[in-house]
């Protein structure tokens, strides 16, 4: 039966270009799409897809959803998973649910009528709810979770070790002489807010230092939160020197408040970030940050996923990876004055 790199082969043209081709997705010039579709006809390749699904149940697609794909991280996973699922002749119909329940719901309903093959998860929330649900219903349905987990329930889970990113990043803060350093994340339900403030308290402890909870301030993983927050933080008369941010858009977010109150960075805060994105070397001073493996991350889900629909593995697995903190011009060791 005709495969995907059948067609890529007699058009002279890489696995993912077929895929942009017939999906009408990103760029392609007119002669390569010539060629391709010369390559479809030719080979019947689109009477054997339908063929193939009606005879193995499968669609050679996945269903992505993720809570906002303004969030430059859920961007960069997003092209991530493309990418990988393009390249092993795979699909992926992106679901955007903007943070609400019942529109990952809906989209989750949609999934299931068009016979998608399994569904990656990258929801923040350990207690959603529809996954608990879709995972009763439909217990045959590939699923892995993507950069989370979600209590009570078991299904591959594909993640970067939060707790150990974030401890790294406070001990990098400590080591120059920080003290006082505040700590800014998303919702008090994500999982990875909760595994990032675990991180920066088991820091604090291991330097004898107490916590101080006015400090520690949740909202969202979104650039105003960390304006909001930041500024609140740095009004305080005994404000903190330092802060870590749980994303790199909470950062930007405290790079500006910290710019409207005249605070000088690093000379007179130092600011960490996490996941290493495109804001991190776009701000200045350039950011130092928690680097998260995204394209990684992206490749493993889509592998997973894939064995999970041609194998019917039942063992579940969960791979973690490491964090890697990336030291910038945002950090520099605390100035020591009488006040202190």
């Amino acid at each position: 039966m005709t495969t995907i790199k059948d067609v890529a082969k007699l058009a002279s043209v890489s696995i993912s270009t077929v895929s942009r081709v017939l999906n009408n997705s990103g760029y392609t010039s007119e002669e390569t799409k010539k060629k391709v579709f010369e390559a479809v006809e030719n080979l019947n390749f689109r009477k054997n897809i339908v063929a193939a699904a009606m005879i193995n149940k499968q669609t050679s697609t996945f269903g992505l959803i993720i809570p906002d794909i303004k969030n430059v991280f859920y961007a960069d996973l997003t092209r991530a998973v493309e990418d990988a699922a393009n390249q092993h002749g795979f699909n992926v119909i992106l679901c955007n649910t903007d943070n609400d329940l019942k529109k990952e719901a809906e989209y989750i309903s949609f999934l299931l009528q068009k016979g998608i093959d399994g569904i990656i998860f990258s929801t923040p929330e350990i207690k959603n709810r529809n996954i608990k649900e879709v995972i009763k219903s439909r217990p045959d349905l590939p699923i892995v979770i993507l950069g989370s987990k979600v209590v009570g329930v078991q299904v591959d889970e594909v993640l970067v070790d939060n707790f150990e990113g974030a401890y790294n990043a406070t001990i990098h803060l400590l080591e120059l002489g920080h003290k006082k350093i505040g700590f800014i994340a998303g919702q008090p339900d994500s999982y990875a807010t909760i595994e990032r403030q675990k991180g920066y308290e088991a820091a604090l402890e291991e330097y004898q230092l107490s916590l101080d909870l006015e400090n520690i301030m949740l909202d969202e993983f979104k650039v105003g939160s960390g304006y909001n927050k930041g500024k609140e933080m740095l009004l305080r008369k005994n404000r903190p020197t330092a802060i870590f941010a749980g994303n790199d858009a909470i950062a930007v977010g405290v790079y500006k408040a910290a710019r409207e109150l005249d605070i000088q960075i690093p000379e007179e805060l130092s600011i960490v970030g996490f996941d290493d994105s495109q804001y991190a070397e776009i701000v200045y001073p350039s950011l130092t940050t928690v680097r998260t493996p995204v394209l990684e991350m992206g490749e493993k889900a889509i592998e997973m996923g894939i064995l999970l629909s041609k194998k019917n593995k039942k063992f579940k697995e969960t791979i973690t990876f490491q964090p890697e903190l990336i030291v910038r011009s945002s950090t520099s060791e605390l100035k020591v004055t009488k006040k202190d």
